[in-house]
């Protein structure tokens, strides 16, 4: 990869094989490839230009990042433009019922895709796969495809890019379990209205992450809302069942998220605040390293400490708010590590549904088939990002006190803190 930017600055020095990343330049070329030019509303305009600035003005991409950059963005327009077209022909999509979905809540790294994964055992819960959060909408190949008893082109083509990025980037694989039939986070719907915290994990972009943080991102929400009515069409799903979802991004925008669904039932988890952050640092870490050249673990481990804590603060404040007692539950992931069964349990109680044997199997299968580091252990700490453990537990005891989540003994950044505490 270094071989391949050198020689691609070399070529952009002589004016060749330059990306562009202009707004207006993508649209067009969006609209040829897929001969479609409607996007119907046109609210995320204002995102994608705030994410471009922040592309060109902040991230110092390298030529490679700038490539995936555009082919990211591409891929969105082609998809809103999609949309539009398939909500024309098919406008009964909008009409879909959904019921009030059960959605977990937490911070990156505290057991959200473990608690994600085994309640998407239940056959009762309708949940989203990584092919259909990359491709949510159907293009005219993938109706062909179906009627022909083809392969859908959208699995193909994500099979080929978790390829592609396995390659370049391997040690995301012991971060966050890939695959293209992975159950999957709803973050990659957000990503379509250019509102989503992917594109600030993937590139330093302090300027657009501040808008994220500070605007209403409820277009945002009723977009991801379309998508999954798209999803569930498209797969005739019953209209009765209900999703279940997750993204750490809820924790940012929890009042969007009760805009689209004021009676979601909260599964909220919580880990050792001094584990997430750390985490969350090496997460970022490995996914912007490979596309941005003055990226420092200094920088980077301020700007996530701070805006772990200011989504701490403003999910506490909306579930105070806006959240009535009997939709809100919550677990730990220390019991979730240490007993999965009595965790679930209680989850299912708060939920009033039977704990069924047949979604107690199908979990016992999903932990027997993804032990821990399966894909190798993710390692990490603090002071690579220029932490310390004083400085993180104080800006977050006020959330450990709250709910009196334990410190994670094992953890190696608490080694010292906890002989003494002992």
């Amino acid at each position: 990869m270094r071989v391949i930017n050198t020689v691609l600055r070399g070529a952009n020095t002589l004016g060749l094989a330059r990306i562009s990343l202009q707004q207006d330049e993508m649209i067009a070329a969006a609209r040829k490839a897929t001969g479609l030019s409607y996007f119907g509303d046109e609210s995320f305009l204002d995102p994608m230009q705030r994410l471009i600035q922040s592309l060109e003005q902040e991230a110092d991409l390298n030529p490679i990042g700038r490539f995936m950059n555009r082919t990211n963005i591409l891929r969105l327009l082609k998809h809103r433009l999609y949309v539009q077209d398939l909500l024309t022909r098919h406008p009964e999509i909008l009409a879909r019922q959904m019921p009030d979905p059960v959605v977990i809540v937490g911070l990156g790294r505290s057991g959200t895709t473990r608690l994600h994964r085994l309640l998407a055992s239940d056959p009762r819960f309708l949940n989203l796969h990584s092919w259909e959060s990359v491709f949510p909408v159907p293009y005219p190949e993938c109706f062909t495809a179906r009627a022909e008893g083809r392969t859908d082109p959208r699995i193909t083509s994500l099979d080929q890019g978790l390829k592609a990025v396995l390659y370049m980037s391997p040690q995301v694989a012991a971060v966050h379990p890939l695959g293209t039939f992975e159950v999957e986070e709803e973050v990659g719907l957000l990503q379509h209205a250019f509102s989503s915290q992917i594109f600030e994990i993937q590139a330093k972009l302090p300027t657009f992450a501040e808008w994220l943080m500070t605007h209403d991102q409820h277009a945002a929400y009723e977009y991801m809302v379309v998508l999954l009515k798209i999803i569930s069409w498209f797969r005739n799903d019953p209209e009765d069942q209900p999703w279940v979802l997750k993204t750490p991004q809820h924790m940012q925008d929890l009042d969007a998220l009760l805009h689209v669904f004021p009676n979601a039932k909260l599964v909220c988890s919580h880990r050792d605040p001094i584990k997430c952050v750390g985490s969350i640092c090496s997460t970022a870490w490995n996914a912007m390293v490979r596309d941005c050249d003055s990226i420092t673990p200094d920088w980077l481990g301020q700007e996530w400490l701070s805006k772990t804590e200011r989504m701490v603060r403003k999910t506490l404040l909306v579930r105070e708010e806006r959240v009535p007692p009997q939709n809100q539950y919550d677990i730990q992931y220390a019991d979730i590590t240490a007993n999965w069964q009595d965790a679930m349990q209680g989850v299912y109680d708060y939920l009033q549904l039977p704990f069924i044997d047949e979604a107690r199997g199908n979990m016992q299968r999903w932990v027997n088939e993804n032990r821990l580091h399966k894909h190798g252990a993710h390692k990490y700490s603090l002071a690579d990002f220029g932490l310390d453990t004083q400085e993180v537990d104080q800006r977050l005891l006020f959330y450990r006190e709250r709910f009196n989540i334990p410190y994670e003994r094992k953890n190696p950044h608490l080694a010292a803190d906890a002989d003494a505490k002992n």
